[in-house]
C-alpha cells in the first residue's frame, strides 16, 4: 500500500497529550503491540527508542525548553529490536522544521480507511486545530511538452449495451492503456493516464531529446490501430470491442504540478480537441510540432470548438 501521511495542525501538544494520541492508535490498530519513543532537542537527541515512559517524562522535564520533536514508532512485538518497527510513525513538531509544518504528523502504509477514520475521530473530537485560511496554491513549473491523446471511437455507446458490464469494460480499458504504454516504450512519456475512454501521454522535452520524443510518439501512433484491432478480436473479449481509434498530437509550453506529477497547458487541450475530431485510423498532428522527420503526412485544416480553424498534419496509420 502507498504511504499515507496525515497532518493535524494542533498548535500546542505536550508529551502527555502526545502519549494519549499514540496510545489510542495502539488500541485501534490490531497489528501493533508496543511503541518506542524518541525525543529530539534543538541541540541534540534527548532519548532514542525508549519504551519506559517514566524515563521519557523525566528526561523531558530536564530539557523542557529544548524539545524540538516527539517521535513514536510502532513495533510489532515488545521484543522487536530498533529498526524492526512496523510502517507506522507519529511525529509532533512544535515548530516547522525541514519544510514540514508544525503540528502532529502521522505516517502509515498498513491502514485501511476505516482504521484511520476511527483513529482520527479521537483527534478531531479532543483537540483544537490552528486556523488556516490560506489556500494551498502551486503555480507549477513551466516546461516544454509533447502531448498525445488517443481514444477509442464509439466506446460510450458500446458500453451501453446490456451485456457489457463494468469488469468487461475494465478489461478493455486496461488492455488499451497497456497497449499505449508498450507502444511508447522505446522512449517512455513522463505521464500516461486515463481520460475516460482515452489515454493521455506527455513527454517533457528539451532541445536534446525533442526529436527522439516526437519520433517515438508518431511511430507508436502509426502502429497502435492495427495492434488494437488484433487485441479487440482476441479470445479474451468474447463480446468484441470498438476497433477504431484516433489520436491528436500537439507541442508547446505547459506547466508541471506536483499533484500526481501532472501537467496542465494548451498543448494537452489542443491534442484532446484534435483527437476528438480525428477519423478512425488517422492522427491529427498540430503544425506546432517542430520536427516530424520522414513521417508521411498531408496538410489539412480542421475546425475546433473554441479554437477555430487549425492547420494540422494528417498522418495515415497502419
Amino acid at each position: 500500500m502507498p504511504l499515507i501521511h496525515r497532518h493535524y495542525s494542533i498548535p500546542h501538544l505536550d508529551f502527555r497529550d502526545f502519549w494519549d494520541i499514540c496510545s489510542h492508535y495502539l488500541g485501534v490498530h490490531p497489528k501493533y503491540r508496543t511503541i518506542l519513543y524518541s525525543i529530539d532537542g534543538f541541540s541534540g537527541p534527548i532519548c532514542e527508542n525508549e519504551s519506559d515512559l517514566s524515563k521519557v517524562l523525566r528526561l523531558i522535564a530536564l530539557q523542557k525548553h529544548d524539545v524540538g520533536r516527539y517521535v513514536a514508532r510502532y513495533y510489532l512485538s515488545p521484543n522487536s529490536e530498533p529498526g524492526d518497527y512496523g510502517n507506522a510513525k507519529m511525529e509532533y513538531l512544535p515548530q516547522s522544521h525541514d519544510f514540514q509544518p508544525a503540528g502532529l504528523h502521522f505516517y502509515t502504509d498498513t491502514d485501511t480507511k476505516l482504521l484511520i477514520y476511527q483513529f482520527e475521530d479521537f483527534i478531531y473530537s479532543g483537540y483544537s486545530f490552528a486556523e488556516d485560511d490560506e489556500a494551498e496554491i502551486e503555480y507549477g513549473l513551466p516546461c516544454e511538452i509533447l502531448a498525445a491523446v488517443i481514444d477509442i471511437r464509439g466506446f460510450s455507446s458500446f458500453c451501453e449495451q446490456p451485456d457489457i458490464e463494468s469488469p468487461y469494460t475494465c478489461g478493455l480499458m486496461t488492455a488499451f492503456y497497456n497497449m499505449v504504454r508498450t507502444g511508447f516504450k522505446r522512449y517512455p512519456p513522463e505521464l500516461v493516464k486515463f481520460l475516460g475512454d482515452g489515454v493521455l501521454a506527455v513527454w517533457q522535452t528539451n532541445a536534446k531529446d525533442r526529436r527522439i520524443a516526437i519520433e517515438t510518439c508518431l511511430d507508436g501512433l502509426k502502429q497502435m490501430p492495427m495492434t488494437w484491432k488484433s487485441l479487440a478480436r482476441g479470445a479474451e473479449f468474447t463480446h468484441g470491442a470498438p476497433e477504431g481509434i484516433g489520436s491528436g498530437v500537439s507541442f508547446g509550453l505547459a506547466s508541471r504540478i506536483s499533484i500526481d506529477q501532472d501537467y496542465i497547458g494548451r498543448p494537452i487541450n489542443l491534442a484532446s480537441r484534435l483527437c476528438s475530431v480525428c477519423p478512425p485510423a488517422k492522427s491529427y498532428i498540430a503544425r506546432n510540432v517542430p520536427d516530424i522527420g520522414d513521417f508521411e503526412v498531408k496538410p489539412l485544416s480542421v475546425r475546433l470548438k473554441s479554437y477555430g480553424e487549425q492547420k494540422v498534419w494528417l498522418m495515415d496509420v497502419i
